[in-house]
Parts: C-alpha cells; sequence; structure tokens
C-alpha cells in the first residue's frame, strides 16, 4: 500500500510545538510543574518558527493551516489544563492547593474546554480583522497561566506552610483568575498581533517584552534563580492581558466593534 505524507517542512517545525506540549503533561503527571511549564515555553519556540520557516520554504498550506491550530491545542489548551490540575490537587505541603481531585479537574478543565469551543468556533467561521487578535490568544492564555503558577508568587515558601493562610487565599485567587482570563479567549476583544505600521506604543511595547525577557534570563542565571524568568514572562503577560486594549486607538476599537456586531449576525443568520 502507498505512503502518502501530506507534511512540509514547515509541518515538522509545528511537531516541535505538539512534542512540548506532550513533554509538558508528561511532566505534569511526573508532578514536576516547572518542567511543565518549561516545556510549553519550548512548544511557543517552535510555534513562533513554523510561520517563517514557511516563508522561507514556499510552503503552507490548508492542511498546515489546520495542522497548527490542532498542535496549538495539545500544547495550549492540554497542557496547561494538566499543569492546572497537578498544583491544585498537590498537597500543601508541597506547595499545592491539595484540592480534591473532582475540583482540581474542573479547574484543570477549563483551558480544554475553551480552546475546544474557539477551536470550532473559528473553523465554522473565520473571525479576523487585520493585524489584531480577537479573543485572548492561546498562547498569551497558556503561557499566562502556566508562567503565574510557577512564578514565586505561587512557588513560595508561604505556600508550604499549613499553618498559614497565604495557601488558600491565593489558590483561590487563582481558581477566580482562570475563571476570567478562559473568558477572554472566547470574547471578540481585540488584541494586538504584528502590525505592519506599527506605533510607537506598540513598538515601545514589543521591546519592553524583549528587553526584560533578556534581563530576566541574564538575571536568573547570574542568581542562580531560574524562577525569575517565569516571574517576569507572568508581569508582561499580566500587561498584555489587562491593559493591551489601551494602545489601541480608538478609531480603531469602533471599527472592530463594528466588525464584530456585523459578524454576530451573521451567526445568528446562519447558525440560529
Amino acid at each position: 500500500m502507498a505512503f502518502f505524507s501530506p507534511l512540509q517542512v514547515k509541518d515538522f517545525v509545528t511537531l516541535g510545538n505538539i512534542l512540548g506540549g506532550i513533554g509538558s503533561m508528561i511532566a505534569s503527571l511526573e508532578g514536576d510543574v516547572d518542567w511543565a511549564c518549561y516545556l510549553m515555553l519550548i512548544a511557543w519556540v517552535f510555534d513562533s518558527l513554523d510561520g517563517p520557516v514557511a516563508r522561507a520554504t514556499g510552503g503552507g498550506n490548508r492542511f498546515g493551516e489546520v495542522f497548527d491550530n490542532v498542535a496549538d491545542l495539545v500544547a495550549y489548551s492540554l497542557a496547561p489544563g494538566s499543569l492546572l490540575y497537578l498544583v491544585y490537587r498537590m498537597p500543601v505541603e508541597a506547595g499545592g492547593a491539595g484540592w480534591p481531585v473532582w475540583a482540581a479537574g474542573l479547574l484543570g478543565a477549563f483551558p480544554i474546554v475553551v480552546g475546544c469551543v474557539r477551536f470550532s468556533r473559528n473553523d465554522v467561521m473565520e473571525l479576523t480583522f487585520p493585524e489584531f487578535h480577537l479573543g485572548l490568544p492561546r498562547t498569551v492564555y497558556a503561557l499566562y497561566l502556566g508562567t503565574l503558577f510557577c512564578s514565586h508568587l505561587f512557588r513560595g515558601p508561604w505556600m508550604t506552610d499549613p499553618a498559614s493562610a497565604a495557601n488558600a487565599w491565593l489558590y483561590g485567587a487563582g481558581a477566580a483568575f482562570v475563571t476570567a482570563v478562559s473568558s477572554l479567549t472566547l470574547t471578540l476583544r481585540p488584541f494586538h498581533a504584528k502590525p505592519k505600521k506599527p506605533t510607537f506604543m506598540v513598538m515601545f511595547s514589543t521591546v519592553w517584552f524583549f528587553a526584560t525577557t533578556v534581563l530576566g534570563f541574564i538575571a536568573a542565571a547570574v542568581l542562580a534563580m531560574p524562577r525569575l524568568v517565569f516571574d517576569v514572562f507572568a508581569v508582561n503577560f499580566t500587561l498584555y492581558t489587562w491593559f493591551g486594549w489601551s494602545i489601541i486607538p480608538p478609531g480603531t476599537r469602533a471599527e472592530i466593534r463594528d466588525y464584530c456586531r456585523r459578524m454576530g449576525e451573521r451567526w445568528k443568520v446562519e447558525m440560529g
């Protein structure tokens, strides 16, 4: 029987995204919170490279687009869901929340459920606006969750003290945070993507992200505190998620609202 492989060069890079996500899930199964997040970051690196590789090799097709979306489901839905289950299921003495199986499982299901809904929605009706993401990007969503729960805030010594109220309060707030951020992925709220003519604030934000990331890695190496990397990412994702909309010009926001209104009306007509 003849064997047909639809994979192009770019798709092998996408495989790195999938393998990073699978590796993250394995790390969660093994109880390693830090490596679960590291491997999500590695998956993100491969996800960032598949586009440039496609342009450099002249590849890219409809299969590659679907394959990339499926890879994102693994790395940015299944992997963070597994990590959430781990940190909320681990006992307090180990730095976890110590929640029962059903509660930790319910919270861990959030990234998976919203990822499946968003994937299905966008597959049925492509919701795009030039130079913007509509809804919090899955990449930011997953890495925001991962780096926050691996930061010093959630992995500090106060989280392993059964007599301290910090653990219960922080994980309770963290559960509310997961719910809020998950809802953002299903909205049509605009987030900057890669504008062809970036404004000063967009360029400043981009330089800030890369500069602080590099400084974070340097500080982590010099001080022998690898968790600083997670701290820097968590802060930057917080700024992007909750304040990024503020640098979008009012006129552009109005255009996006009008587009979303029209797409909502079209959805009602076509989907009932």
